[in-house]
């Protein structure tokens, strides 16, 4: 079951990107490229989080541990990861199954999290690095933190 897709978001960030550069008409594949980019940076940004700490799922079928490393190491976002091993999906089976009823009650709450630390509170405008991860990975921290101590 996904529960989250960037192509979900597509339309949205195609409207936020063309008001942001007032570019119409035809997009050139390096815009599209960056439309993408902001369609599932909330959902890779997360992804890196799950998978830095170890929390993916294990099925060798669904999860690329290979490619999870490099996103530990720091060599691949979990943008790219998304979009590249994942199809832009994020689903439950790219979760350990611990991890589900975390993420199923805290996802809404993350979009929230995650707008409140995006560039000018704009939900299409962030673009996942280091730094951007740096500000949302300890208010999920402290989410995560929450839920297990509720159990």
């Amino acid at each position: 079951m996904a529960i989250d897709r960037a192509d979900w978001h597509w339309d949205s960030a195609e409207k936020a990107f063309r008001e942001r550069t007032g570019k119409q008409g035809e997009l050139t594949m390096e815009q599209q490229d960056e439309i993408w980019h902001y369609a599932a940076d909330h959902i890779g940004l997360f992804l890196r989080w799950i998978i830095d700490n170890g929390y993916e799922g294990t099925d060798e079928e669904i999860v690329d541990q290979e490619e999870c490393d490099r996103v530990r190491r720091g060599e691949l976002s979990g943008v790219d990861y998304l979009m590249n091993s994942c199809d832009g999906k994020l689903c439950e089976g790219d979760l350990c199954e611990e991890m589900i009823p975390f993420v199923n009650g805290y996802y809404e709450q993350y979009l929230k999290d995650y707008t409140n630390v995006a560039a000018e509170g704009k939900f299409y405008s962030l673009i996942s690095g280091d730094k951007e991860y740096n500000k949302i990975r300890p208010i999920i921290d402290k989410a995560y933190e929450n839920f297990t101590n509720k159990k």
